[in-house]
């Protein structure tokens, strides 16, 4: 076995006065010149600090929403995590485990929120039907905007807010073109990306009789500064309906969509949601809480 080797707190100091290097070896050399610390060893490994949970890290807080304080003194910061098997970094306001690809921890991402809510009515209007089973037919002005192709789409405003405390980050620099009011991300620089989007929505429907409610979201691109738009990703959401007043469309539903594209410099990013239900009465808006409606934009590279 290797002895242990022991530094001084006069070598350490010493090393410290003279801004040299610290090497620990068992072998002759010196230490690399860009190192304060040297350890060469191929055969043994460094263990740092071991923590058994999350909930035992410093700065630890479950009542944040990222259940750390900020401290930004603590940056660079770096602790293992029993529970999980892996490292964490700390970037001054959380803890970062270093197996995390996606979300907001990654350091080329803008992800913003909603600004500010829209609202879909739809009326409709119940035909009688003299055919077996004999269930009345609805047809609502939604459902007249579906057959149109138009799906009463409404662009999802964004917010230009990058709150830490809310997991809002720009860190791709990210603009929001003025001439497009607060819809549209602009991408800076050319490159692959994984876009993904999230439509929370809140509403009731009346006398809906068993139909459906339908929610659509779509993530659209323009690569001529919003002149035109191509639909990069659709996906829609089925929620079913109740017979008279459908309480269980009372509380949050959502719709996601994702996508992975190259995009040229200067291209923008929108998203767009819709509602359709043949219900007598419905309305229905999108959530601004930023964890329910949000778009998440990654450089991959």
């Amino acid at each position: 076995m290797y002895p242990k080797i022991y530094l001084s707190l006069t070598a350490l100091l010493a090393a410290t006065f003279l801004n040299a290097q610290v090497m620990i070896s068992k072998t002759a050399g010196s230490a690399h010149q860009n190192a304060l610390l040297d350890i060469k060893d191929g055969t043994k490994g460094v263990i740092f600090t071991r923590s058994e949970s999350i909930g035992s890290f410093p700065l630890y807080n479950n009542t944040q929403e990222d259940y750390f304080n900020d401290e930004p003194a603590l940056e660079g910061a770096i602790l293992y995590n029993k529970e999980d098997k892996q490292y964490y970094k700390y970037d001054g306001t959380t803890w970062i485990p270093a197996l995390q690809l996606g979300g907001w921890y990654n350091p080329f991402l803008t992800r913003r929120k909603a600004n500010n809510s829209k609202t879909w009515n739809c009326l409709g209007v119940q035909i009688p039907n003299p055919f077996p089973p004999f269930t009345p037919i609805t047809v609502s002005t939604c459902s007249i905007f579906a057959l149109l192709g138009s799906n009463n789409k409404q662009t999802i405003s964004l917010s230009p807010v990058t709150n830490r405390s809310q997991l809002l980050v720009n860190n791709l620099n990210t603009t929001m073109p003025t001439n497009n009011g607060d819809n549209v991300i602009q991408i800076p620089q050319a490159g692959l990306y994984h876009i993904s989007a999230v439509t929370g929505f809140g509403g009731f429907s009346l006398a809906s009789l068993g139909k459906d409610a339908t929610f659509w979201v779509s993530i659209d691109v323009s690569y001529n500064g919003g002149a035109n738009w191509s639909t990069l990703a659709f996906e829609e959401t089925k929620l079913y309906g109740g017979v008279f007043i459908d309480l269980g469309q009372g509380g949050n539903k959502s719709a996601s969509v994702s996508a992975s594209v190259t995009l040229p410099a200067n291209s923008q990013i929108r998203l767009q949601a819709a509602v359709n239900t043949d219900a007598v009465l419905s309305t229905f808006s999108n959530s601004v809480d930023h964890r329910e409606t949000f778009v998440n934009i990654q450089k991959l590279r």
